[in-house]
């Protein structure tokens, strides 16, 4: 079976393994179709600079800590090693042998996985999320994306009539507008890319706008709210001066839901408004819930509305990259110097 290997900081290629010859009484064998690159989490490691080359996670005391050489990550990396999460986990296949006790699913069905970019994998049935009848298989890649794009709304608390900001039209940040529109808000979306705030007008954004031309989104967003401020603001754009500009944008008093993963440095100005207007940050990290809600909506319940969320969301324009699996190193590489030309790149096996 082939698989993806980081071999350096930003070096890719594609390796072959041998693949487990028998399945467990319920695992599924599974022929990988498509996976979706992240656009943030996945950079950081292609480009060298995610915290584990340099420190250790306590999963004990969840802290980054002082690690020798031997415990922080070195390369190669690849995809299917033990503990190694961030080289993939939107993947899309197809069932095409099943354990004697899988009672879930049957040869042939579409199914989505948490799994790595390589072209077969072995999982428990348990771990493998039967797409919907009807659903284009490659939209299924988005799913992951969708669930943190969920989270955020659920940490957001939109109320009807509400004025919401998003910032960053990646694929996250496109999610999360369309989501933020279902919920009753007002959505106005910010990027430096107009690729991406077309698309999040077609797709029902209120309006967009684009700092790279001059516009004050602080301010531009008093303008449209009696200078109010925005009533929630999500920052999807994994960048510290986007972050700095949430915090100016929204209202006194309220909460901006940071949904990135800013990695490397980052410089926050915390004087001018964050202190004066008292602005609370909240981080949405996916993997958990927060206590209010964690009671009401489990990771089950959250996935059973994203799953039916795939047939009701704008996707297909937000899949702007197709690449062979064995043009991953392009696809890479695309994404890191022209994030211009893409949203969503997607790998076809």
């Amino acid at each position: 079976m082939r698989i993806a290997v980081y071999t350096g900081p930003k070096l890719l290629e594609i390796s072959e393994i041998k693949a487990p010859i028998k399945l467990g009484n319920e695992e599924v064998r599974i022929k990988s179709l498509y996976s979706g690159i992240s656009h943030g989490t996945e950079m950081g490691v292609y480009r060298g600079q995610a915290p584990f080359f340099s420190k250790k996670y306590n999963p004990d005391n969840r802290l980054f800590l002082k690690a020798d050489s031997s415990e922080k990550w070195g390369y190669p990396i690849r995809s299917c090693d033990p503990g190694v999460w961030y080289l993939g986990y939107s993947m899309v296949g197809t069932v095409t042998e099943i354990g004697e006790n899988v009672q879930s699913l049957s040869e042939g069905d579409f199914v989505y996985l948490n799994a790595s970019h390589q072209s077969e994998h072995i999982a428990h049935e348990s771990v493998a999320v039967k797409l919907p009848s009807g659903l284009d298989p490659k939209y299924g890649v988005v799913l992951t994306n969708l669930l943190t794009a969920f989270n955020g709304i659920l940490d957001a608390k939109i109320k009807l009539g509400d004025i919401a900001v998003i910032m960053g039209q990646g694929v996250i940040g496109q999610l999360v507008s369309q989501l933020a529109k279902l919920s009753g808000a007002k959505v106005y979306v910010v990027d430096m890319i107009s690729k991406r705030l077309k698309v999040s007008l077609l797709n029902g954004s209120d309006g967009a706008l684009n700092p790279n031309e001059g516009v004050d989104v602080a301010l531009e967003i008093r303008k449209k709210s009696e200078n109010r401020g925005a009533d929630v603001v999500i920052d999807a754009s994994g960048a510290p001066k986007s972050l700095n500009e949430s915090i100016r944008t929204i209202a006194p008093e309220k909460t901006v839901v940071v949904l990135s993963w800013l990695q490397g440095d980052t410089i926050l100005n915390l004087a001018d408004e964050f202190h004066h207007n008292r602005v609370r940050l909240h981080c949405s990290q996916a993997n958990h819930t927060s206590p209010e809600h964690a009671q009401m909506w489990p990771f089950e319940r959250k996935l059973e509305v994203c799953v039916q969320l795939l047939l009701k969301l704008k996707i297909d324009n937000l899949i702007s990259n197709v690449y062979e699996f064995e043009d991953i190193a392009q696809a890479y590489h695309t994404i890191d110097e022209h994030p211009e030309k893409v949203i969503q790149t997607v790998l076809k096996y």
